[in-house]
């Protein structure tokens, strides 16, 4: 396969960011668009010169794809990927990957029946700073990993300004919509969890989606321990990683420093976020090139769904424990 021609279901903020990146890229031709929203529709058929649809099945019907994008709301991930496979196309989806395990696992063996690829848009593992600790990692200088704290929270806030991000039926919650990504790295670190303790704090009147304070501590094969803070509950905020091995440890803060200290001997250093980041492949653009790459050449996905399921089972056992205040053990019934 020559040229892998793609299409976008959800021409909004995040499937044009996708895209941008996407026809960057050698080998893969944007083909189609398609959106529920007029408005949608028009900007992306404007900006790219590609014919749009109203849905995706009227998109599978009318255009030539080998593939498909998917960029919708939490809550159509599952049913788009599936779709989209019974078409015969292959699916690189968004995060996360859904919001139950059956959902997950009906878009793993869609695509398993249809022959098709399947991809998760876990980015945060492409980032200049999250990539440069799983490098270190990888290549022996922290040891054995023992322990990490991974915060990311900001003041309180109502809503998502009117969005359907202020639907829970559609977001899940937090740890679906934006701290999957932390969640994923967590495994990318320390390998696999086996059990997870959790608290979902809600923060002022009622039980708002965005205004909680999320805990998690989880508990993997090897003994390692990681912790994970996140939510809208604090105005101070505070986005940080730190990851502790029998050999050394790495402190990073989303693009401001990064430090690396071993932990006998000298060679420990501390540099700012845009060395870290010079040179570095977008994340999004890896993330797509990696799909592109795999349907061409017939390998496996580099983030197949079965990670994406792991990632939506750790967010739903912090929940679980929370709600029945005890320990869970992985995997969950």
């Amino acid at each position: 396969m020559s040229e892998i021609r793609v299409g976008l279901n959800g021409c909004g903020g995040m499937g044009k960011g996708l895209i941008s990146q996407l026809v960057t890229i050698e080998g893969a031709k944007l083909v189609a668009g398609a959106d529920c929203f007029e408005e949608s529709r028009i900007k992306f058929a404007d900006e790219y010169k590609v014919p749009v649809y109203e849905s995706l099945t009227d998109m599978l019907a009318g255009a030539d794809l080998d593939a498909v994008v998917i960029a919708t709301p939490n809550d159509f991930h599952a049913p788009n990927t599936i779709e989209a496979a019974q078409a015969g196309k292959h699916v690189f989806c968004e995060k996360p990957m859904s919001l139950t395990l059956e959902n997950c696992q009906a878009m793993i063996d869609a695509c398993n029946k249809a022959g098709v690829k399947l991809q998760i848009g876990q980015v945060l593992r492409y980032l200049p700073d999250f990539n440069k600790a799983l490098e270190l990692i990888r290549a022996g200088e922290l040891g054995n990993m023992r322990h990490g704290l991974i915060c990311r929270y900001s003041g309180p806030r109502p809503d998502w300004g009117g969005t359907w991000r202020d639907d829970p039926a559609k977001v899940g919650h937090n740890l679906f919509e934006v701290s999957v990504h932390e969640l994923d790295f967590m495994r990318c670190v320390f390998g696999k969890p086996v059990a997870v303790s959790g608290w979902d704090i809600p923060f002022g009147e009622g039980d708002k989606l965005w205004s909680r304070a999320t805990t998690g501590t989880v508990e993997f094969e090897s003994g390692a321990i990681c912790v994970i803070i996140e939510g809208m509950f604090n105005p101070i905020g505070r986005t940080e990683v730190e990851l502790s091995g029998d050999a050394g440890a790495a402190r990073f803060c989303w693009g401001k420093e990064f430090t690396y200290k071993p932990i006998a001997g000298e060679g420990g250093w501390t540099k700012p976020g845009s060395e870290i980041a010079e040179g570095a492949e977008d994340g999004r653009r890896r993330e797509l090139r990696e799909w592109i790459e795999c349907i061409a050449n017939d390998t496996p996905p580099t983030i197949p769904g079965e990670e994406g399921k792991a990632n939506i089972e750790l967010a739903l056992a912090i929940l679980k424990s929370s709600a029945e205040h005890r320990r869970l053990t992985l995997p969950l019934d």
